[in-house]
């Protein structure tokens, strides 16, 4: 294969396997928080503090799989409107039953967040910026993936209108950065440093199109990559130019052809294939379980952290079972027969 190689089914399941291991992590991050806060402290662990950095490798991994879905839908004839449809079918489907259920509720039970969250209903119903949080507390990084999918429009204008667009919106984004301009939350999402993972997903996606590196080659990236995410995630306040470096090596080795021709363990695909439902729902679900775990006087911070996270992961992992994937092949079908 002469370009980033993917199987003849289309999907690489090493990024699926990756996408799966970067949700569990952001699960874990916020089950630490959660057990913290109102059963007991977990003392020092560091790696489950510095899960959020998941959000970062699903940023990066995003802006790579929406260059190379992109770049297969042109070569197919197909143009933005495929694009946006398939976008919106895919974030909206398995994120609007949640997201109004926890807009209701706040609605309903104004006392229902011990953090005194007020969400916004602009927000929580469309994913497009305002100044007010959504109801879904992970929803926030939803609305940066929106963005990125309404700028990647340009892309199937002008190729040098897209470059351009980028190369001003990162432009602003680092100068805005380095200036320390504060904004309000609707334009903090437009100009968040977070952004440039997307936009690095982009760049790689391109760079490596003839991705022909071989498995010595593959070995010394990951070793590089995962020695980087050793010793920066096992700090405190990781740097995350250096995380964003081994995510960036990590796409790399797992796209050469040697790799992505082989098939990754299944269970660890489906962890993949399950990790936007259990993206959606472990926050919730998680909620639910610190109360259970309350009632349960001298179990012990480690086991209701535990206790939970499992709870939590079986959850998603329902939810992408019963309901994810049988609506997006409903809708998907209805709007082909239309």
């Amino acid at each position: 294969m002469t370009r980033n190689a993917v199987p003849s089914d289309g999907r690489n399941s090493w990024l699926e396997m990756l996408r799966g291991f970067a949700a569990l992590w952001v699960l874990l991050h916020h089950a630490n928080q959660s057990v913290s806060a109102f059963v007991a402290p977990l003392g020092h662990s560091v790696w489950f503090e510095n899960g959020y950095l998941g959000v970062d490798f699903f940023f990066v991994l995003s802006g790579f799989i929406i260059a190379m879905s992109s770049q297969s839908l042109v070569e197919r004839g197909k143009g933005w409107r495929e694009y946006l449809q398939a976008r919106l079918i895919r974030i909206y489907v398995p994120y609007l039953p949640i997201g109004v259920a926890m807009y209701l509720l706040y609605l309903l039970l104004p006392g229902l967040s011990e953090g005194g969250r007020s969400p916004g209903w602009w927000t929580s119903l469309t994913l497009l910026p305002s100044n007010s949080p959504p109801a879904l507390s992970v929803a926030w990084t939803l609305v940066h993936e929106m963005l990125f999918y309404l700028i990647f429009l340009a892309w199937f204008w002008r190729r040098r209108v897209f470059w351009v667009c980028i190369a001003v919106w990162a432009s602003l984004i680092i100068g805005r950065s380095v200036a320390g301009v504060e904004m309000g939350r609707a334009w903090g999402y437009v100009f968040s440093p977070l952004n440039l993972y997307f936009l690095l997903g982009v760049g790689l996606f391109h760079a490596t199109r003839s991705n022909r590196i071989g498995n010595a080659w593959v070995l010394a990236l990951l070793t590089i990559a995962f020695g980087v995410l050793l010793v920066v995630c096992g700090q405190p306040n990781p740097d995350r130019v250096w995380v964003g470096v081994a995510f960036a090596l990590m796409l790399v080795a797992f796209t050469a052809p040697g790799i992505a021709a082989r098939k990754a363990p299944a269970a660890l695909v489906l962890l993949g294939g399950a990790s936007y439902s259990i993206y959606l729902v472990h926050n919730p679900a998680l909620s639910l379980a610190v109360r259970l775990m309350r009632r349960l006087p001298g179990l012990g911070a480690w086991p209701s952290f535990f206790a939970i996270a499992a709870m939590s992961l079986a959850a998603g992992v329902c939810y992408w079972w019963f309901f994810e994937r049988a609506a997006l092949r409903v809708v998907r079908q209805k709007i082909t027969a239309a």
